[in-house]
């Protein structure tokens, strides 16, 4: 018999259990050795590669009598909800139309509403970890069986690269699915130029590390006019084989759909070469155009950039390349009472860095369901004029990474 120590004189202790005292389980499934019931999913892909067609479809799928792929037997349909960081309500529904999804079974989730620190109510932008008890209370309230959250890089607040951070922030999210047995799938962006189908989310491993199953998807590499979809990581079963589909066209909604969807061979490894391969050329470009946009405003703090090009799914190494090939300048910043240096700040070739000051403010979310059409960020200069940002590229509830040490030609 295994018994509790005796609790020291701070008061705290381990809690302990004899296993012989705990009742082993097997997963449930909704989908055999793909979805399972209390478990927190990732689906990762690059942007543009068909991660939100493929969710509308496991929606669309679930919440009807459809049979998933490979699956004998029939169910009952499911009650789900979607929330998407990156796409407006309307969009989100009409990937659901064309996926034949029973939209009555169906809830489209926006802001939080909360109350600031007078009293008065506001409207924001979903977050992790704090508003796992508001997610937890939809998926209770309404009896939610599965949930799909399209850009789940953008919820998290703080530095997505930080393992404690993003460890803390997935862990509570799985602890909702785990308590409300909810199949809970988060889509993430890869980092550029990544090659392991483990590690292949955002940057951090803990992005892969929480969740029970990670899936890879992206265009294959025998027809690039299919795609396929991998399990990379899983707990339970590795499935023998993936899926590969096309993307079809729904004219009236003018959005993809999942059509043809049948096994495929090729594995995450491959999935995930091919992609790293294939895109080497273009993402300097696409970096050298997002540092070019996002300083086209005026100068800016390096972990304010960071934290949008993270959040857009950019590594840190391939922004400095992109920085050096813009020629673009960075300045100490000093703190005006002590001197000491408190961050870095770069401004286009063409910019100088006078006295003149500035701040990000966050603006209201325009579009969609509450927050759902994504979110601006206002740049205010005290010589006047405004600049908003590109919606989707922004995550301006994050807070900014502790120092600029990645940024400044670090590892990544």
């Amino acid at each position: 018999m295994v018994t509790a120590s005796e609790a020291p004189a701070g008061g705290r202790r381990m809690t302990y259990r004899a296993a012989s005292e705990i009742m082993p389980s097997r997963p449930e499934f909704l989908w055999d050795g793909w979805l399972a019931k209390g478990a927190l999913h990732l689906l990762i892909g690059r942007q543009g590669g068909g991660k939100s067609t493929w969710a509308a479809w496991l929606t669309a799928t679930a919440s009807s009598e459809a049979r998933f792929p490979g699956d004998p037997d029939s169910r009952e349909p499911l009650s789900c909800a979607v929330l998407s960081l990156e796409e407006s309500a309307d969009r989100l529904v009409a990937r659901l139309h064309g996926a034949n999804a029973a939209l009555a079974n169906v809830i489209v989730m926006g802001d939080v509403e909360d109350v600031d620190v007078d009293g008065g109510s506001y409207r924001r932008p979903w977050s992790l970890p704090g508003d796992c008890s508001v997610l937890e209370e939809v998926i209770v309230d309404q009896g939610i069986g599965l949930v799909t959250i399209d850009g789940l890089g953008y919820s998290v607040k703080g530095d997505s690269h930080n393992y404690a951070n993003v460890g803390a922030a997935l862990a509570g999210l799985a602890a909702v699915a785990e308590r409300t047995g909810c199949a809970i799938v988060g889509l993430v962006h890869p980092p550029k130029g990544g090659s392991d189908p483990v590690t292949a989310a955002i940057g951090s491993t803990a992005w892969t590390a929480i969740p029970r199953l990670c899936w890879v998807l992206g265009a294959d590499p025998e027809d690039e006019s299919r795609r396929v979809v991998r399990v990379s990581k899983t707990n339970y079963r590795e499935p023998d084989h993936g899926f590969s589909f096309s993307i079809g066209s729904d004219d009236r909604f003018d959005c993809g759909v999942v059509v043809n969807v049948r096994p495929s061979d090729v594995t995450a490894e491959a999935l995930v070469a091919a992609a790293a391969t294939g895109e080497e050329k273009s993402q300097r470009a696409e970096a050298r155009q997002f540092v070019l946009t996002a300083l086209s405003g005026g100068r800016m703090l390096t972990a304010e950039l960071l934290r949008m090009s993270r959040a857009a799914g950019l590594s840190d190494r391939t922004i400095e390349r992109a920085r050096t090939d813009l020629g673009v300048k960075a300045a100490p910043r000093h703190d005006s009472s002590s001197g000491r240096v408190i961050g870095w700040e770069l401004c286009l070739p063409d910019g100088t860095f006078d006295p003149l000051s500035h701040h990000t403010t966050a603006t209201e979310p325009a579009g969609g369901v509450g927050g759902v059409g994504g979110v601006g960020m206002t740049r205010e200069k005290s010589f006047g004029g405004t600049q908003t940002a590109n919606e989707r590229e922004v995550a301006a509830w994050a807070e900014p990474p502790p120092d600029d040490s990645l940024f400044m030609g670090g590892d990544e």
